[in-house]
């Protein structure tokens, strides 16, 4: 209740360019009505000091990603029209559970980051119309009417649901994943744009962080996990890609088996899916690392498992490229957890983070391009407070922009891209 009456507040303090519709409460109207609720409320220009100015644009100066998937060329032709209304029409779907006894904190905190990002682009000029549809507590996932009236739709949430809504998304529309990462399978050939980069952007992008940075003559050690009792999907396709990448590497099956030399820098890859496999290897890893202060490890997030300890990450040095990553030095996050807790009285989460990143993109992109901005979409890059957006024409309608995080050993963290 607390959190509802904290959004109802931002609503209460948003531009005058921006208005907001709620479809948080499906099933309390009539038949005709789409099980929704519609509550529109126009508010005064708040200071927008302590709000993230306009959107920062990523320099694209680095090499095109090592996976490729089909665009939807023909389901959405080359045509390009630039189709800017006056006001720009925005669909957000998330199980919010509002009607329940315990609403969804994390998809609250999504949806209250969305709001201030739409305060931000409000401040700046631009009008939105914002229309929310709780999924958790309908029988249907999107009503058509939402779909075919909205210049941008945000959700489902699910691989799911995105699945079944589908079959209702006519041309020129597209559904915008705004959190599963399995989506991205969908986006090879259904109109629907991936937001989180996948684990395999992570890869690619690892990979050439290591082909940067190894001396030519030298090698980089692969610790393998040749385990066969589970998948091993990340394992074969990073082993596939390191093959083809040009990088010197020799495969080792344990870390004592690395010839380690004092003076001499050594590095190391871990190629497995096991979250206990990994987390052993890092530990010995960081043994290592503690005595000599020679050794750097390239990873992924999923070397951020439960079980690894964070000085074993700084004892390696650890190399690592990240999907979200939020740098509190950055002074744009400094002024969102400042507006956040103005408004919400708490902290926000990684979830608050994702909906003001999300949202501010793909509306940006759109007073930008218009109504056909998701073929815009390698044409336009942003930084953003947790993750980035970088969509190549290559891999589509997948987001493949990547943080990359070193753990330095006294403990602190850089971005250094």
């Amino acid at each position: 209740m607390k959190r509802l009456c904290a959004l109802l507040l931002l609503l209460c303090t948003l531009s005058t360019t921006a208005c907001a519709q709620w479809y948080l409460f499906p099933g309390r109207k009539k038949k005709n009505d789409k099980n929704t609720v519609t509550d529109t409320v126009r508010q005064a220009v708040p200071d927008s000091s302590l709000l993230r100015p306009g959107p920062d644009t990523l320099a694209l100066e680095r090499p095109d990603s090592l996976l490729t998937v089909d665009t939807l060329a023909v389901e959405l032709p080359d045509i390009f029209e630039l189709d800017i209304p006056a006001v720009f029409h925005v669909a957000l779907a998330l199980p919010l559970q509002a009607s329940g006894d315990k609403p969804s904190d994390n998809f609250l905190d999504f949806y209250s980051g969305a709001l201030l990002a739409l305060r931000d682009l409000g401040n700046s000029g631009r009008r939105v119309d914002l229309e929310v549809y709780d999924t958790a507590d309908s029988k249907t996932t999107l009503p058509q009417s939402l779909i075919d009236d909205s210049d941008v739709i945000l959700g489902p949430v699910t691989v799911q649901d995105i699945a079944s809504t589908l079959p209702l998304v006519g041309k020129g529309k597209v559904l915008i994943s705004p959190l599963d990462p399995k989506a991205a399978d969908l986006a090879a050939t259904d109109p629907v744009v991936q937001s989180p980069s996948p684990w395999t952007a992570q890869v690619n992008e690892m990979l050439l962080w290591v082909r940067e940075e190894l001396p030519i003559g030298e090698e980089v050690y692969v610790v393998r996990d040749t385990s066969t009792a589970e998948p091993a999907e990340q394992r074969e396709y990073l082993m596939e890609h390191l093959a083809s990448s040009g990088i010197r590497y020799q495969t080792v099956l344990s870390v004592p088996q690395i010839p380690f030399k004092k003076g001499t820098m050594t590095r190391v890859i871990i190629a497995s899916d096991r979250d206990s496999f990994i987390s052993s290897a890092v530990k010995s890893l960081g043994i290592e690392g503690a005595r000599n202060s020679n050794v750097t490890l390239y990873g992924t997030s999923a070397l951020r498992t439960n079980n690894t300890a964070q000085t074993d990450l700084h004892n390696t040095q650890a190399h690592l490229a990240l999907s979200y990553f939020i740098d509190y030095d950055d002074p744009d996050v400094r002024r969102f957890i400042l507006a956040y807790r103005a408004l919400f009285k708490n902290d926000p989460g990684s979830f608050a983070f994702q909906g003001y990143d999300t949202m501010h993109y793909f509306v940006t992109i759109c007073t930008v391009y218009g109504r056909q901005w998701y073929k815009k979409l390698s044409e336009y890059a942003e930084k953003g407070l947790q993750s980035d957006f970088r969509y190549t024409e290559a891999d589509g309608r997948v987001n493949q922009a990547v943080r990359r995080v070193v753990y330095n050993q006294d403990l602190s963290t850089s971005v250094v891209r």
